[in-house]
């Protein structure tokens, strides 16, 4: 019976340790766990910001705004100063179904290299196949690219988030049976048929005109943060305004020289 009661007291003691050493082994990992690396360290793990983490924005800390140490994302230089907001009173389901035809923004790079951060762009935007007017500005391709939320909260688009918009405006191609100048670029009224991909062998120079476009485009409210959303596929939404374009390189812009 003492033998027994022994066993039994042993068993009770062992699985006591077993217990403690598993609670000592589990309770470092649940501390360390925000700390690494991966998908939820990079947006942050605040409940409040769920729906930040789903589009790959990084909530801002107690609602500041990202530093401007990249540079500005819109410095306007001349001109009525129309651009930013401009598609923001848009019904942007209809825009990103392409069914929307005005205003239309093609934009000419002034001053551009892939070793400048800062680009001078030259916005044509046209109302009507007649009416347009320009208007000149400065756009970092490095500038932050932020976003409020429902708290009122700043968030900044994270490294991942900036890649989707990036596909998203190099995979625009104007719909079929619409106006459009094939492989050529010009101011406007019509786009070229891939408005965003542009013909050229310099490196660097296409990625830079990418990163500085999505930084108008975003300005303007042309790609917003429901373009980001992936469906429910998993994949995102096609996107097929045309409504915004490269134009084209003034030669003696470059500052690659």
């Amino acid at each position: 019976m003492k033998n027994q009661t022994r066993m039994a007291a042993g068993l009770a003691a062992a699985l006591l340790l077993a217990t403690q050493v598993a609670a000592a082994q589990s309770h470092p990992e649940q501390e360390e766990a925000p700390n690494r690396p991966g998908f939820f360290r990079q947006l942050g793990t605040s409940l409040k910001n769920a729906g930040g983490q789903m589009v790959g924005v990084q909530p801002g800390q107690g609602g500041s705004k990202p530093s401007a140490s990249a540079g500005a994302i819109y410095a306007p230089l001349s001109g009525p100063g129309k651009l930013p907001g401009l598609f923001k009173t848009d019904n942007h389901q209809f825009a990103q179904q392409g069914r929307l035809d005005w205003p239309r923004v093609a934009l000419s790079f002034q001053e551009w290299g892939a070793s400048l951060p800062c680009w001078t762009v030259e916005a044509r935007i046209w109302t009507s196949p007649s009416s347009s007017t320009t208007e000149t500005f400065r756009t970092c391709s490095t500038a932050a690219v932020t976003d409020t939320d429902d708290l009122g909260d700043t968030a900044e688009l994270n490294t991942s988030a900036l890649w989707k918009g990036r596909d998203t405006l190099t995979g625009i191609r104007v719909p079929a049976g619409r106006a459009n100048t094939g492989a050529s670029r010009s101011p406007g009224p019509n786009p070229p048929a891939q408005p965003f991909v542009v013909n050229v062998s310099r490196p660097g120079v296409s990625d830079r005109a990418v990163d500085v476009a999505l930084r108008v485009a975003w300005v303007s409210g042309f790609i917003q943060t429901s373009d980001l959303h992936p469906g429910a596929s998993g994949l995102l939404t096609p996107f097929k305004d045309s409504r915004m374009w490269i134009a084209g390189f003034k030669a003696e812009g470059n500052r690659d020289k």
